[in-house]
């Protein structure tokens, strides 16, 4: 499939917190850029290109339902992603069972800091990092523990 990765939408005014509060004194969003430059919204995890437009058409096509209650993850989900990863030469053993389910990178986290670790145990990571990741370990009762990476004579961390 093609996609186009080279248009930039206009996001002004479109609730989008990358773009909208940035200069604003919202809180956690930084100062806007310094005269002379322009805003790159890297401050937080959004993306700046269209959605898949297979995205939205399945969105659209869901809404038509009016009843938007609580739900199980159908079938499809699960054989969906045990066909990648077997189409991908990977877990040829991969089972509905050891498939979990996250609706985003924080409960991602957290389930990963749940399994993988106890309370009161400490957690390594990199700083800069997002700052939520930091509060999403604390919140399972684990330490944070940073390691600052350094940037090379080039500027690049």
């Amino acid at each position: 499939m093609n996609y186009d990765f080279t248009t930039k939408p206009d996001r002004a005014g479109k609730d989008a917190i990358a773009v909208d509060m940035v200069g604003n004194g919202g809180g956690f969003a930084p100062d806007g850029p310094k005269d002379g430059f322009s805003l790159i919204p890297m401050w937080v995890a959004d993306m700046n290109f269209a959605t898949c437009p297979s995205i939205p058409r399945a969105i659209r096509k869901r809404i038509d339902h009016p009843l938007f209650g609580y739900y199980t993850e159908p079938d499809a989900y699960y054989d969906a992603i045990i066909a990648w990863q077997q189409g991908q030469g990977r877990h040829q053993d991969l089972t509905r069972e050891a498939i979990g389910y996250e609706n985003g990178v924080h409960g991602f986290l957290t389930s990963c800091v749940h399994v993988l670790s106890s309370p009161g145990e400490s957690i390594l990571v990199h700083r800069p990092t997002y700052v939520g990741f930091s509060s999403d370990i604390q919140q399972q009762g684990r330490k944070a523990v940073y390691s600052d990476l350094k940037k090379d004579a080039d500027g690049i961390w």
